[in-house]
């Protein structure tokens, strides 16, 4: 089950026992619905448990039933909640203190009895016009809203209560949203989704231990890529000098470093301390391999042939 699944199964898991916290779960449905007016009241969703809480909300509260059909589709079940009779839709719109003749739906305050209940009322309204994206991915939470006027009544309840959301404009529908994993957090656990939220924030640790992880190992590899090619180079300088002056030009303490570098191009200079009798701190071999590189760096020199006079 996807995470957006199990959000709005927790959302739905148990409708709210006191009236005033009833009443505002069912505005935030009703509000935020496809069509609240005289001539249609109705929603369609994906997630079944939504189109069923609903109903039985509204046949304890308003003691009114909803008509609920579904039809089938590529990605899924789609469920249509409506209803069809005139005379509850006219009941419906004034037990929400609406008029039949409302050119601009609003929120209307009269129906948060106070700000205890601002928490259903977003839960009605996401649970009908919200998504979320799997946190695995990406951090986004919205709210998809086809009247302006009503998005930014939304936006500013908000933001009373929680950090202020983003506004914008997709494919002619005002979207709240937030990107930021801190403020979803903020969000579900508002709306009464503690353990979503839970399960995100471990998400988000685990995600961030991550990428520590492979923060240190691109760092490890790329010490480790610099080293060897430090080693190589190493190596080079040794064999030029063994090849122009011999092995043992060199004093002991150089030879036993150049011939363990040389056989082994990809040891620590911490390993070839520890190889040596007795054995060196990282800082000596580096001082030793620095003198074998001048050395081989003089010999260089050498063998240039001067430039000739101009």
């Amino acid at each position: 089950m996807s995470f957006a699944s199990e959000l709005k199964d927790e959302l739905c898991r148990r409708a709210p026992e006191e009236e005033p916290f009833l009443h505002a779960l069912l505005y935030g449905f009703l509000l935020f619905s496809r069509k609240f007016s005289a001539e249609e009241i109705g929603f369609s969703v994906a997630h079944e448990p939504t189109a069923h809480l609903f109903a039985e909300c509204l046949a304890v509260h308003c003691g009114i039933s909803a008509k609920i059909s579904f039809h089938e589709r590529v990605r899924g079940t789609l469920y249509h909640v409506s209803i069809d009779n005139a005379a509850d839709r006219k009941r419906l719109l004034a037990a929400f203190y609406h008029s039949e003749r409302e050119p601009h739906l609003r929120i209307n305050r009269a129906n948060l009895e106070n700000e205890e209940s601002f928490p259903y009322f977003m839960r009605g309204a996401y649970l009908v016009c919200g998504s979320i994206s799997d946190p695995q991915k990406d951090y986004h939470l919205e709210f998809d809203i086809t009247r302006m006027n009503l998005c930014r009544d939304l936006a500013t309840l908000i933001g009373e209560v929680l950090e202020e959301p983003k506004i914008s404009m997709r494919r002619g529908v005002h979207v709240i949203y937030y990107k930021e994993s801190e403020n979803i957090e903020d969000m579900l656990t508002y709306m009464g989704a503690y353990v979503s939220s839970m399960n995100m924030m471990n998400v988000k640790i685990v995600k961030e231990v991550r990428n520590k992880v492979n923060r240190q190992l691109n760092c490890e590899n790329a010490n480790q890529d610099k080293a060897l090619d430090a080693g190589i180079q190493q190596a080079s300088d040794i064999r030029l000098i063994y090849k122009e002056k011999g092995r043992m030009w060199l004093s002991d303490e150089l030879r036993a470093v150049a011939d363990i570098r040389l056989e082994n191009p990809d040891l620590t200079l911490r390993e070839i301390g520890k190889l040596l009798e007795p054995n060196l701190s990282r800082s000596g071999v580096n001082h030793r391999l620095q003198r074998l590189h001048a050395l081989a760096e003089d010999l260089r020199r050498k063998k240039q042939p001067p430039e000739e006079n101009r």
